[in-house]
């Protein structure tokens, strides 16, 4: 990468001739000594440069990577931890991370699989001999040599959270450090207390990745891929079948039951250097799979600081749990009921989501449906995808096509059971509403899309897959007829919502998986950037462009469009980090600018309300608050209360789900804590870390709370 402005023209000595990346905690340059050697040089960014924590942690890195260097690390070569910007320089390793390689070329076949994992095990076992434990192994952090030697084909690079056996350096109360799809569950229930072990589970991960292309535990965001690795089997895929029951030892949930690096690596030493024609994969059993999800949107910076970075708008999956049984499709859910409501009303079939009033359903009751097993000595089913909505809680799961929870009582209304049929692939996603009709991905796992009543259960229509996605927008139902792909174009159609009747259908050039925004009453915006097109304005019912206006220039992700405008955040080298938002109407055109002074990682979308903006900062578990119009940031909310939902706005308020299972609200100018519920499931004394945090908001309907959290979903009433 070329060189900007403000770049240092040389650190320590060294001659800087490029950038070579960047992350959460420093850029890293190539340079050149006095003798012409190629050195990496990684410097921490000035905004960490005075932060004690920091600076102690890049000692710890420096200390780290000297203790290690051997033939699989880069040696460092210089370092100044003091400095005004603290820098350190390594021996420059020619090559491609395991991720650009699978990426740009696919999985690996069994030679380079076989060596890759047989040195990666012997560079574990040099590191944990130097009393070091890694921490982030990851795909991302494994090296490829561009010409391979008697020396090995593999680098272990980045020990910037690695630690020492004897390092008094301590991870910050409440962060966890690492990367979710590659770490071991005790990284997020005892992070202090991890040791070698947590290396070797990732190394089974990081096996998994290079033969099939995703993580055993790989999911939508951070908290999905959290809650599979300490709850869900990991996922692997077309693994060759003589590596599944060593990679299943490593991907132990206890320590204890996992090989040391020595044992990995004896027996991989022992595999042989070619299969036998036709035993090259075995598929791991549909029942002991995690779900599956529609968009993998994880992506982790050089700290290993958790950051959502995947440009394009998600599509929403809950972790939350009602426990669905598979089969016959019946559901078994656990219902408490605490007090009775003082005021009733009932519910209209096209309530919107919502209600004003100061009400409560019929009959209503504080209740929560617990995560469960299906029936004794049978497996938990995990991970249902929900919806909260004024009609009730409607549920996915690979077992279930969608279920319906009785919002005055949380008892399960109707159940549409889904097939049976093996298929080779088949994503879960969140029922979606509109008008008293549910949408879910088809009961016959051709990935169609089926559309139902929502109070009777009956399906009104059909669509056969597969298909990409589906969203309803500007009074019609959107879906992408192609599947999602490396194609800069894309087919959509439109049709009416409770008949099925396609209204239209286009091609379009667009570089966004789901490029559709709501606009004004009837119409749509399309992201059309990677062609021409920019930004354009349709007509919903006939899909005619109406107009159009020029994107801003620069590699932006389009993070939401409300009320004709739209904003995008750029991010800092792809690292996921913004420091910068863009917001342009879409009548006119024009364009300006907002500088945070501070860097965020927004996990979601914001949200928008009048000349507010508020931003879900997952690397800080914080809600931020911006004045639009000034480009002024608000406030942001305490660091203590670690917020971990995405923010809901109704009736003047704020508010956000714990992992607790309590709702906070939020004075939505100061952010002050207005109250928040007590919890509706007993944690059992667990950790902060070990809850199973959501990202679907609270809904407030009438005087109603609907939540969801990892312990499962639940209904109280709003904070006085």
């Amino acid at each position: 990468m070329t060189l900007r402005e403000n770049d240092p023209e040389s650190v320590g000595g060294y001659r800087i001739e490029s950038r070579i990346g960047t992350g959460g905690m420093g850029v890293v340059y190539l340079g050149r000594s006095a003798s012409g050697r190629a050195v990496a040089v990684k410097v921490v960014h000035t905004r960490y440069a005075d932060n004690p924590e920091f600076r102690a942690r890049f000692r710890q890195e420096i200390a780290a990577a000297r203790r290690v260097s051997g033939a699989f690390t880069a040696p460092v070569v210089d370092a100044d931890p003091e400095a005004a910007r603290p820098w350190m320089a390594t021996a420059f390793v020619p090559g491609r991370t395991l991720a650009e390689r699978v990426d740009e070329s696919g999985p690996l076949d069994w030679p380079a699989l076989r060596r890759l994992g047989a040195e990666l095990a012997e560079a574990l076992r040099e590191i944990h001999r130097a009393e070091v434990v890694h921490r982030d192994l990851k795909p991302s952090n494994v090296l490829l040599l561009e010409s391979e030697g008697d020396d090995g084909a593999v680098r272990v690079i980045d020990f910037g959270i690695s630690r020492a056996a004897d390092s008094d350096v301590r991870t910050q109360t409440g962060m966890v450090m690492g990367s979710p799809p590659f770490m071991a569950p005790e990284q997020f229930s005892r992070p202090h207390e991890v040791g070698p072990a947590v290396d070797v589970f990732s190394l089974g991960a990081v096996l998994v990745y290079a033969a099939t292309g995703h993580s055993p535990f790989e999911a939508e965001n951070a908290y999905l891929a959290a809650y599979n690795t300490v709850h869900g089997e990991p996922r692997l895929g077309e693994l060759p079948e003589q590596l599944r029951a060593l990679v299943s030892r490593c991907l132990a949930k206890e320590p204890a039951d996992r090989p040391t690096s020595g044992e990995v690596l004896e027996r991989l030493a022992g595999l042989p250097e070619e299969l036998p024609a036709g035993k090259t994969a075995q598929e791991a059993p549909p029942d002991r799979q995690p779900p599956s999800t529609d968009m993998v949107t994880s992506q982790l910076g050089d700290t290993g600081a958790v950051r959502h970075g995947r440009r394009g708008r998600r599509l929403w999956a809950a972790v939350a749990a009602v426990a669905l049984l598979g089969g016959a499709g019946a559901a078994a859910v656990a219902v408490v009921d605490d007090q009775p409501a003082s005021t009733v009303d009932e519910f209209d079939a096209r309530a919107p989501r919502t209600t004003p009033g100061r009400t409560a359903p019929a009959g209503w009751r504080p209740w929560h449906n617990a995560l469960g097993s299906a029936g004794k000595n049978q497996p938990m089913s995990i991970g249902p995808s929900c919806t909260l909505d004024a009609l009730g809680v409607f549920c996915a799961s690979e077992q279930i096509a969608l279920t319906r929870l009785n919002p005055a009582t949380g008892t399960v209304d109707w159940t549409k059971s889904m097939s049976r049929k093996q298929v080779s692939s088949f994503s879960v996603r969140e029922p979606l509403v509109h008008d008293g009709v549910w949408f879910v991905y088809s009961a016959d796992r051709s990935q169609g899309v089926d559309a139902y009543d929502a109070r009777t259960g009956e399906r009104l229509w059909q669509l056969k897959g597969p298909l990409g996605q589906f969203e309803y927008l500007g009074g019609v139902l959107l879906v992408r007829l192609d599947q999602l792909g490396p194609s800069d174009t894309a087919r959509f159609a439109a049709y009416e919502p409770r008949t099925g009747k396609e209204l239209w259908r286009r091609e379009l050039t667009t570089t966004s998986p789901s490029p559709f925004y709501a606009g004004p009453e009837g119409m749509l915006y399309a992201d059309l950037r990677g062609g021409k097109g920019g930004i354009a304005r349709l007509d919903a019912r006939t899909g005619r462009t109406l107009g159009r206006v020029d994107a801003p220039k620069g590699d932006l992700w389009l993070a939401t469009v409300h009320d004709g405008t739209a904003y995008y955040a750029r991010w800092e080298d792809d690292s996921g980090v913004s420091a910068a938002f863009f917001v342009q109407d879409l009548s006119s055109g024009k364009t300006r600018r907002i500088d945070f002074p501070w860097s965020v990682e927004p996990e979601a979308p914001p949200l928008v309300q009048g000349d507010t903006m508020y931003i879900f900062d997952y690397g800080n578990e914080t809600l931020l608050a911006l004045d639009v119009k000034h480009g002024k940031p608000l406030w942001s909310s305490s660091r203590d209360l670690r917020v971990f939902s995405e923010p809901a706005y109704h009736a003047g308020r704020l508010y956000v789900t714990m992992p607790d299972t309590s709702i906070v609200a939020l004075d939505p100018g100061t952010g002050k804590e207005i109250g928040r519920t007590a919890p509706s499931f007993d944690t059992g004394g667990r950790s902060f870390e070990e809850l199973s945090p959501s990202s679907v908001p609270p809904l407030l309907v009438g005087k109603v709370l609907y939540g969801v959290s990892g312990p499962g979903i639940f209904s109280v009433a709003d904070v006085t």
